[in-house]
Parts: C-alpha cells; sequence; structure tokens
C-alpha cells in the first residue's frame, strides 16, 4: 500500500453522506442493522466503533463528567474544528444522536477505507516510513497552528466557556483525568500543587535544578494548542488513496505543546505491549514529529510524575 504523503481531504468528504436525509430514529434503526449485518466484523476499530454501512461508521461516545443530555461530545467538536481549520484528512462527522436524551452519544462519521498503519508498517520501506513521519510531524504543526477561543480553556473542546475534564496519557496510568481547569492559570496552579507535595515528600527531587522551576517558568510565552494525545500506529489510517487518516479524537484537546510528545512516548510504550512488538525507529522519530520537549520531559520526571498517583487536590 503506498503512501502519498499530505494531500488534504478528498473533494467527496465535502458531499452529503448517505444518512443525511434519515431522522434520528431511523439512523438508529439502521445502525442496528448494520451491526447484525457485519457481525462479527462490525468492530471496525475499537469495541465502540460499529460500521453502519458501506460509508458510515458510529461511535459511541460518552465524556467525562455530567454534561447537559444535548451537549454534543468532544470528540465530534473537536472533528469538526480539525476539519474546518486543518488539511489533515480525518473522519467527516455527519450526525450525532443522543438516545434517550443522555449525555452519551452516537457519533456518525465517514468510513475511511484503508488498513490501519500498524499492519502496513512491517512492509514498509525506509522511505516510505519516512514520509510517514514527515506528514504526522506536519500533521502535528497544523494543529498547532490552530487559533480558536476555546485555547484558553485548557482540555476537551466543548461550546462557549464550558469547562469539562482532562484527560491525559500525560497525568499517568493510575489517575488519567484531571481537573476540570477553567482557566490556563488553574492548569499551573495544579502542576505547582504537585511540585509542592514532591517537595514535601521526597529528597530526590531537590537534587535536580529543574525541581525548582514553576510551571509558568518552563511553559514560557507557549500558548495552549490543540493536541490529539493517541497518536499511535493504530489510530493512523492509510488509506487506499495514499493519504493518511488520523483518527480516534477521544483524548484531543488543548494543552501545552509537550503534552503530544509525552503522550505520543506513552502510546508508543502501550502501543509495544499490545502488539507484542517494538518499534525503535517509530521511537527515535517521536521528537521530530512532535517536537524534542527533553527539558520538559526531565521536569516531569523529577518534579511530578511521584504525585501523579495521587489525588492531592483533595488534601488538606
Amino acid at each position: 500500500m503506498r503512501v502519498t504523503g499530505s494531500q488534504g481531504r478528498p473533494k467527496a468528504d465535502y458531499a452529503p453522506s448517505s444518512v443525511d436525509h434519515l431522522t434520528d430514529a431511523q439512523l438508529m434503526t439502521v445502525l442496528s442493522e448494520g451491526r447484525r449485518r457485519y457481525h462479527p466484523g462490525a468492530i471496525a476499530l475499537t469495541d465502540h466503533v460499529f460500521r453502519v454501512n458501506e460509508t458510515i461508521v458510529a461511535k459511541y461516545c460518552r465524556d467525562y463528567g455530567a454534561l447537559p443530555s444535548d451537549a454534543l461530545p468532544s470528540e465530534a467538536l473537536t472533528l469538526d474544528l480539525v476539519f474546518h481549520h486543518t488539511r489533515i484528512p480525518v473522519p467527516r462527522v455527519r450526525r450525532v444522536v443522543h438516545p434517550d436524551k443522555t449525555p452519551a452519544a452516537w457519533v456518525f462519521m465517514d468510513r475511511i477505507p484503508g488498513k490501519q498503519l500498524s499492519a502496513v508498517w512491517p512492509t514498509m520501506s525506509v522511505a516510505e516510513r519516512l514520509r510517514v513521519v514527515f506528514t504526522l510531524r506536519d500533521y502535528v504543526r497544523q494543529l498547532q497552528a490552530i487559533r480558536h477561543p476555546r485555547a484558553a480553556v485548557p482540555g476537551p473542546v466543548a461550546p462557549g466557556t464550558d469547562v469539562r475534564h482532562c484527560i491525559s496519557p500525560v497525568f499517568g496510568q493510575v489517575i488519567d483525568v484531571r481537573g476540570p481547569f477553567a482557566s490556563y492559570d488553574k492548569l499551573s496552579s495544579w502542576f505547582d500543587q504537585a511540585q509542592r507535595l514532591v517537595t514535601r515528600n521526597t529528597q530526590q527531587a531537590l537534587q535536580s535544578p529543574l525541581h525548582h522551576i514553576s510551571f509558568k517558568t518552563l511553559m514560557g510565552t507557549s500558548p495552549l494548542v490543540l493536541c490529539h494525545q493517541d497518536l499511535h500506529m493504530r489510530n493512523i489510517i492509510v488509506g487506499d488513496d495514499g493519504r493518511l487518516w488520523l483518527i480516534d479524537w477521544e483524548f484531543a484537546g488543548f494543552y501545552p505543546p509537550w503534552f503530544e510528545y509525552l503522550a505520543m512516548k506513552e502510546q508508543s510504550r502501550n502501543e509495544e505491549r499490545v502488539m507484542n512488538r517494538e518499534e525503535p525507529f517509530w521511537d527515535l522519530m517521536i521528537p521530530f514529529i512532535c517536537g524534542p520537549h527533553y527539558r520538559e520531559e526531565a521536569w516531569m520526571r523529577c518534579s511530578i510524575n511521584i504525585a501523579l498517583d495521587y489525588r492531592f487536590e483533595e488534601q488538606r
């Protein structure tokens, strides 16, 4: 399967879909029929993405925390944002249906014909792998270039000024949901509180000069940027058209730029465990794709990581 690099999206993505004319009730019926018709191949990529027909899949989304029953899932809002503000090939969201008026929703989106990069990568030449790497580097920079009012609020994309819980691999595997943080200052205070907890409970961090650097000093003037936070090979589709498609934006949101780097490294470790194989070249390219955020990585390791195993926000 030949990778042609970044070409934007096909014109067909702007055309009407096969489900636009259906009512919500009809759409749910079509989903049920599709799940039976394509069973056991109904599961497209995960255990909550199902094939509806030849051109549409449906993903069951439920954001963390209490939300209004008609609130759009952050993943749908993110896909729409990326679709309209970048050239990155992503599935087009066609409909969102809330069954039984609950916060959970079915997001109906275009099905991407192709194969997961995890299946194609072992057969790729060095040149093809480099083309993938340069394309992903371009995608990350397009995401970081988006200027949007939501960038003032850390975490998932939401309508207006709504604040939602942040979910990120950067927060660790024990407690990956934090917040919500209403502003950059609130996020900064959270990291500083974590740093104080480490200072109180260990002398190891004090041996590093990085420990005395505050979150705002580390960040400098860098704004929050849109991060995917789940860039691993199973979330990248090598389309039949040669394009690289990014899927599964569940963890996406506005975070410090180095979140993408740390998240991609963590997700690579998870990918190696799932696929039972190591990919040293992929790991080597992560700093090139996301930027070499070595200083931030060292700061997290010596100043913050120990605190991530606790809900220190609740301590008095």
